[in-house]
């Protein structure tokens, strides 16, 4: 997969307006591994932030984890890792379970991360749950630009242009383990921290989104033998 391309909204449209990313690219197998069909939409609103809708059809699921900052990775954990400021090496990891409960870090290399509440008060917004209709299971992420700016140490919009990220389904303690990402990942060693070398998402204007049609309502029918 070269990129993907997604796009700025003026306020957040309906999700399934927004573009839909398969994460597919599963790593280090073995015997008794699954592939659980996960995906991702992912796109920016004006003066908000970055907004990530995942879900993943992971049966059954692992939930054990409920506080910040606990290891959710070992859990049933859908993930987003995210270097938004062009020019900086610098990313941030979002690691969520089917609970709510999240694991965010800041830094430029896997080792000596440091995690968000050192840094700063300002907070992603995390949900999750469980389906009831179906298998699987679903997390919600919104990245404000205030959190951004403060992480970066400057005044952070979203924009158009390129962003380098990537997106993760994993289970590490579940009886059928897995290891899936959006953008293929090269380095064993290096696990899934590799956002430096992942293809970028373009990112552009959603007034080029195809608008929705409008339609016309036409007038009631006239009753006869009416005055």
């Amino acid at each position: 997969m070269d990129g993907c391309n997604t796009f700025i909204f003026d306020s957040l449209p309906e999700k399934e307006l927004i573009p839909r990313f398969e994460i597919s690219s599963f790593h280090w197998e073995k015997d008794g591994y699954s592939r659980p069909e996960s995906s991702v939409r992912f796109c920016a609103v004006k003066n908000e932030g970055y907004y990530a809708f995942l879900e993943s059809s992971e049966s059954p699921v692992l939930a054990r984890y409920t506080r910040r900052d606990d290891p959710v990775y070992t859990d049933s954990c859908l993930e987003v890792f995210i270097a938004p400021v062009s020019g900086r090496n610098e990313y941030i990891n979002f690691e969520m379970n089917p609970n709510g409960a999240y694991l965010s870090q800041f830094g430029s290399e896997r080792n000596g991360r440091v995690f968000i509440k050192e840094l700063t008060a300002e907070v992603p917004r995390v949900s999750a749950g469980v389906y009831t209709d179906k298998k699987g299971w679903h997390a919600e992420l919104f990245i404000p630009e205030s959190l951004i700016s403060a992480l970066y140490g400057c005044e952070f919009s979203v924009k158009e242009g390129e962003i380098r990220g990537n997106f993760y389904k994993c289970a590490d303690d579940s009886p059928t383990p897995h290891y899936g990402a959006l953008f293929p990942v090269d380095s064993v060693s290096l696990g899934f921290q590799l956002v430096a070398d992942v293809p970028s998402f373009s990112v552009f204007s959603g007034r080029l989104y195809p608008p929705l049609k409008k339609i016309k309502r036409r007038p009631p029918p006239t009753r006869r033998g009416t005055s």
